[in-house]
């Protein structure tokens, strides 16, 4: 079964130890915007047909390797289902440990078979650093939910029922009685909001998340945001119009809202930031050809670029070369290959040289103004 890979699954992928045999780490972009079922499918068979065919029969791990391979193409075969946002799917299979672990991902990813004695979670670990983990809690006097929003998906981890009456009007001794209810009320509300203000933090010692967003009546906001400890108030972004009876569907569409708001508030400051930094001569570059020469001279410290950008080209095998001309490497002297994308390329030449990748979602407007390509740089070039 496919699960959203999180923190924790990176942590314990890079404590896996195997103690015979090979890891088969399998990456493979499944967005159903290009592709169909069977167009990955076969994909898939071609992938692990080649890494076979480079591993040999020779080699001493082959019948576990193989066995790997089995296991990966009858998931992708009978198992997983192409639908949503999902854009990558991860496959890590070591059969001689009896181990196989099945990951998707919102963005996509280079299709590549690598066995290794570990894991290969590098594109991974690029893509887990660019999502916001994002918390959404829904309260009023009565009940609360807790969701957490990350990668695209929704989760809920806890709700809250509580036995407050509603307002009470009794006519006691001259209103006494009425107020001295009201009173008990508040205080409950008040006890109320402060376990789901104890819940949050709880979560979020647990896992860390980066924003809070609070579906609250706007009358009620300030009460329950005072009550948060300081952690929690650091990350509030604001109030959103949810209600904790609202429909699943109702949560899921404001869920993709609020999320969908905090990746165009970071695009729009990575560009910003980008274009300012450019305009003042300082560490900074934008262009394909620009970049690709930042990355040879291992200069790139940030690559910014469109989720959906790409550049036929040509690279070097030998020294890792990247240019969009057919011609022979720069540093090493040896004649270049196409490729299909010399900016996936260069984006794990980035990862190799402990850069960062930052996605811009494509459509953002001051996108065509890098050329849809940027980077933060370590030093002038």
């Amino acid at each position: 079964m496919a699960h959203l890979i999180r923190t924790e699954d990176i942590k314990r992928l890079l404590s896996f130890q195997p103690e015979t045999g090979l890891v088969t780490s399998f990456y493979l972009k499944v967005d159903p915007k290009y592709f169909s079922k069977d167009q990955l499918v076969t994909t898939t068979k071609s992938l692990l047909k080649e890494k076979m065919v480079q591993l040999g029969e020779d080699h001493p791990d082959y019948l576990g390797v193989k066995e790997d391979v089995k296991k990966i193409q009858r998931f992708v075969e009978q198992e997983f289902e192409l639908r949503g946002r999902i854009r990558g799917l991860t496959i890590f299979s070591s059969s001689p440990n009896n181990f196989f672990q099945v990951f998707q991902v919102a963005q996509p990813v280079k299709n590549r078979v690598v066995v290794d004695p570990d894991p290969y979670l590098r594109p991974l670990v690029a893509i887990l650093d660019e999502h916001k983990r994002i918390m959404l809690v829904i309260v009023d006097h009565r009940d609360a939910r807790i969701f957490e929003i990350y990668m695209g998906e929704i989760l809920e981890h806890e709700e809250f029922t509580t036995n407050i009456r509603g307002k009470i009007k009794e006519g006691g001794w001259y209103g006494l009685e009425e107020r001295r209810i009201e009173r008990k009320i508040e205080n409950e509300i008040i006890r109320h909001y402060k376990q789901v203000a104890d819940a949050i933090l709880t979560r979020f010692r647990k896992n860390h998340f980066d924003y809070l967003f609070v579906g609250i009546k706007e009358e009620d906001f300030s009460t329950f945001s005072n009550l948060l400890h300081s952690y929690l108030k650091s990350r509030l972004k604001g109030r959103v119009n949810l209600h904790p009876k609202d429909h699943i569907n109702n949560i899921l569409a404001e869920a993709a809202e609020v999320e969908r708001q905090i990746e165009e508030e970071e695009d729009n400051q990575i560009l910003e930031n980008l274009i300012d930094a450019v305009g003042k001569a300082d560490l900074a570059t934008f262009g394909i050809v620009n970049v690709l020469r930042s990355i040879h001279l291992g200069a790139c410290q940030t690559l910014v670029v469109g989720d959906d950008y790409h550049q036929p080209g040509y690279a070097c095998r030998e020294c890792g070369y990247l240019t969009l001309q057919p011609e022979n490497c720069q540093l090493c002297g040896k004649s270049t290959t196409p490729v299909e994308d010399v900016v996936e390329e260069g984006m794990e030449e980035v990862l190799l040289q402990r850069g960062e990748i930052k996605y811009i979602t494509a459509g953002s407007p001051r996108l065509e103004e890098i050329g849809h390509i940027g980077a933060f740089l370590r030093f002038p070039v």
